[in-house]
């Protein structure tokens, strides 16, 4: 479970003559202490339409007269129903204690959120999943554009650079059953990040968005890495809440240099099955990219996806590469790489995100162009023989208009002949505002969440990790 740092929990003493001076509130399994008279609103760090929220309140019984929404909450507990997540909707708490009477408005949406303005409607069956580089922050978007989830954990240096956020929100489902998952930092490892790293843990929630486990690494097979490390936030695979593969960047000597090595792991009830480390092939080493600075994080791990023959497809940004790993076999051999930068230029891609092969054989990419000239991201579909690696055609699938460029992070999903796109980090200068747009089959775009302009800055500090779509 997340801890709550910094809250005190309320007295349990009770003394209905005496008039209450604090609320003690818990919305969601979050925790609010509130002193009365309330001068301002409280903001909330969790909510959710989808489902009635868990009022409780555990010194009602000092309170003469207390509602929720309009809701009796004497008893302490009470639920209520969130028509509305916005700036402008609150949630009204009215009570009586003593000769005092008063209100308390709760936010349903906290102010420290990113103003963020949707255009047009979406059409793919499903919702929007938003993580945050610098923001300890997800939300969940439908097609209209409204907000059915979110949670925000704000702290002293939320939206700047020093900030680690919540990364790669996720939807996986499994048995009819629905999971969600999100990767937080662990500031017990704050030490351990450097630029692209968040060291940390996968939270797991269940359907109604209750945290149920925290991830952390498990002991290596070969005995280097101890219980209880921290894994990295590029991304996570799920099989089932005890069976799932996890990554980590661990300082590992090869050869004559101190590295950051790319680790994953599959975990399944509780052991390790499988696992995997870069330092074991060397040749990696020769697949230096010159757009990057590969002298410590030199292949920088940050996609994983499952094959239908049970091997492994990975992306390594710092490589420029996009590599098969035998799993079925339990090798861990390298099968086969494309590598971007040495493809035609109509099919060339560098540092690139959220690759996936699918099932019509397509393989696409968030292709961030770092190394282009002139620097320009682009969306790419290749045709590729799966059990060779041989790019055998394709190219563009979007051009996203002007010089559009986002030096990290991204997605791209394919659905059908339709696609969403997650922009990931610009720091372009009035041109840095995308978050997610969804297209029809010929590019045009019909929907998207952006950031308003009053909070997008030369170098933004709001980007977004990954937007993706379930």
């Amino acid at each position: 479970m997340l801890a709550l740092a910094g809250l005190t929990a309320c007295s349990d003493d009770i003394n209905t003559e005496v008039p209450a001076t604090e609320l003690c509130l818990t919305v969601n399994g979050e925790q609010y202490r509130i002193a009365l008279p309330a001068k301002e609103a409280i903001n909330l760090r969790t909510l959710s339409t989808e489902a009635a929220a868990d009022i409780g309140i555990s010194n009602a019984s000092d309170f003469q007269q207390l509602s929720v929404g309009g809701t009796d909450a004497r008893s302490g507990k009470c639920t209520l129903a969130i028509g509305e997540i916005a700036k402008d909707k609150q949630i009204s708490i009215t009570y009586t204690t003593g000769d005092q009477s008063g209100t308390v408005q709760l936010n349903t949406l906290h102010t420290g959120i990113p103003v963020i303005e949707a255009t047009g409607k979406g059409v793919i069956p499903g919702d929007f999943y938003l993580s945050f580089i610098y923001q300890r922050l997800v939300m969940k978007y439908n097609n209209d554009g409204h907000i059915l989830y979110y949670r925000y954990d704000p702290t002293e240096k939320a939206g700047n650079f020093n900030e680690q956020g919540f990364w790669d929100f996720k939807k996986h489902t499994l048995d009819g059953r629905t999971y969600y998952s999100y990767h937080a930092p662990d500031y017990a490892y704050s030490s351990r990040a450097f630029t692209g790293y968040n060291p940390g843990m996968r939270i797991l929630l269940d359907e109604h968005y209750t945290p149920i486990d925290t991830i952390h690494a498990l002991a290596s097979l070969d005995g280097y890495l101890p219980d209880g490390e921290p894994i990295d936030g590029h991304d996570f695979y799920f099989f089932s809440p005890t069976h799932y593969i996890l990554s980590a960047y661990i300082d590992r000597q090869v050869g004559e240099r101190k590295l950051a090595v790319a680790y994953l792991q599959e975990v399944q009830d509780g052991e390790v099955v499988f696992d995997w480390w870069s330092s074991d092939h060397p040749e990696m080493e020769d697949w230096e990219s010159p757009t990057f600075d590969t002298s410590y994080d030199y292949v920088h791990f940050n996609a994983i996806q499952v094959l239908p023959d049970g091997n492994w497809l990975c992306s390594f940004r710092h490589l420029s590469s996009i590599v098969k790993i035998d799993r079925a076999g339990e090798t861990g051999d390298i099968l086969w790489r494309i590598s971007g930068e040495a493809l035609p230029e109509e099919q060339n891609f560098c540092g690139q995100h959220y690759a996936t092969l699918n099932a019509d054989g397509t393989l696409t990419l968030f292709d961030n162009g770092n190394g282009h000239s002139p620097q320009l991201t682009r969306v790419l579909r290749l045709q590729v023989n799966e059990q060779t690696g041989k790019v055998t055609g394709g190219g563009n699938l979007l051009n996203p208009g002007g010089d559009y460029f986002s030096q990290a992070c991204g997605a791209v999903q394919l659905f059908g002949e339709r696609l969403t796109v997650g922009w990931g980090w610009s720091t372009e200068g009035g041109n840095n505002t995308r978050l997610v747009t969804e297209h029809d089959a010929s590019g045009r775009e019909i929907f998207g969440l952006r950031r308003s302009a009053e909070d997008s800055l030369p170098n933004s500090v709001n980007p977004s990790y990954r937007c993706v779509k379930y």
